[in-house]
């Protein structure tokens, strides 16, 4: 069994929230046991620059302390905080966020990339990956957190966007925000899109397999 640790960046007192992300992984690949806890004090999640900052010590802090044993450690948020911190602070640690996961599938289905998001610009990895493929970066009106996408008013924003995405010439929507997972957005958005659309925490998955595989292929050697 491939473990992993999965960092939610959002502080969450229900069990069956704090362990969405990491059961869509298991639903997906069943030889992979993900075990996930959140960072404190941080209930609005990550949409600005200095919740950021409030939040990078924090998921350092809980990568080393609870997930330092594990095959693998996920930081669950598109913006990937921390990520690089935690490589240098468990030297060896596979880690990746799901900004760079996402977007780097994104590129498997199309050139003209869109992303659709909480915030007025793309995530980091997002705006790197992209240079010169990058549409635009869309924030459906009235949406400004994770918790926006839980309502009835963010989720039909996010329908409307995602038409508007395809009419501007995007050929592949990537999901700007791991709370659009958690809504289970997606297929919607497929289906009124007619765009492939990418989940940041479907695509980590798709990475952890990847690092599990080839961890079977160094232990067969």
């Amino acid at each position: 069994m491939f473990e992993v640790g999965l960092i939610r960046v959002i502080t969450l007192d229900d069990p069956k929230q704090l362990n969405m992300h990491g059961k869509v992984i298991e639903q997906l690949y069943p030889d992979i046991a993900v075990e996930s806890a959140c960072i404190p004090n941080q209930p609005e999640g990550i949409h600005s620059a200095e919740l950021c900052r409030e939040a990078i010590p924090k998921i350092v802090e809980l990568a080393c302390e609870r997930f330092a044993h594990k095959d693998m450690i996920l930081v669950s948020c598109a913006d990937d905080p921390a990520v690089e911190e935690i490589k240098a602070a468990l030297p060896g640690m596979p880690v990746t966020g799901g900004g760079e996961c996402c977007v780097a599938t994104a590129l498997r289905y199309g050139q003209n990339i869109g992303v659709l998001g909480i915030i007025d610009q793309a995530p980091k990895a997002y705006r790197r990956i992209l240079e010169g493929r990058l549409v635009g970066n869309y924030r459906p009106e009235g949406v400004h957190s994770t918790l926006d996408l839980q309502t009835d008013q963010g989720y039909e924003a996010c329908i409307e966007t995602a038409r508007r995405m395809a009419a501007d010439g995007c050929d592949v929507i990537a999901l700007g925000c791991t709370g659009l997972a958690t809504v289970g957005i997606a297929s919607e958005l497929e289906q009124v899109s007619g765009l492939p659309v990418i989940d940041p925490v479907v695509a980590m998955g798709a990475f952890v397999a990847l690092e599990a595989a080839r961890k079977t292929v160094r232990n067969t050697r």
